[in-house]
């Protein structure tokens, strides 16, 4: 609740205004040109993108619309953990419009902090995020602007728990536990034998 709070009044945010995020570099891959679309179509909302990307390396299609993005999105740039914590914490809906991943640690890090969240239907994601089970996915910018309706109007099911739980699945902890049990299962090498590589 202090994390929440802590954002919210960094950023002026009224209690009942929804606030949507997103994080990552100013890449056309991670969906950027479709979250400022996204916050043009709702201007009643708050619209946040965490990370940074030198602008010398920037597309100008990308630095062109950034320059135009509409006036209720906020581009913070990167900042301390602790700080895109509260920002998990202080929003309303997480929006990963990414077109392709290697994991999403950052969809990770949203479950973790049980914000609602939904992602590109994408294949990195089957087998462990499941549409209307632990996030929202969807295919298209019309798409994710249902979802976030359904979300912001309470008649989509709440899967902040069942997301948290997917997020703690993958906690290093518990993913160094299981990577002891598969190396102690394996069968060890015969033992280096010095004499026998001279010959």
């Amino acid at each position: 609740m202090l994390r929440r709070q802590r954002f919210r009044e960094k950023y002026g945010l009224a209690e009942d205004e929804k606030a949507v995020l997103c994080v990552g570099h100013y890449i056309e891959r991670k969906g950027i040109l479709d979250f400022i679309g996204l916050a043009r179509s709702n201007p009643q909302y708050r619209f946040f993108w965490f990370g940074y990307t030198n602008l010398k390396l920037v597309p100008e299609a990308v630095a062109g619309a950034m320059k135009t993005a509409p006036k209720n999105l906020c581009f913070p740039g990167y900042v301390h953990s602790d700080a895109l914590c509260d920002a998990y914490c202080g929003c309303d809906l997480f929006s990963f419009m990414s077109y392709e991943e290697t994991e999403g640690i950052v969809v990770l890090e949203a479950l973790s902090c049980e914000i609602p969240v939904i992602v590109r239907d994408i294949p990195v994601y089957d087998g462990w995020l499941t549409d209307g089970e632990n996030v929202c996915k969807a295919r298209s910018t019309a798409d994710f602007q249902r979802q976030m309706d359904d979300i912001f109007s309470g008649t989509a099911p709440d899967l902040r728990a069942s997301g948290r739980k997917v997020a703690l699945e993958r906690d290093f902890s518990r993913i160094g536990a299981d990577l002891t049990a598969i190396y102690g299962r394996m069968v060890p090498l015969p033992a280096y034998d010095a004499e026998y590589v001279k010959k």
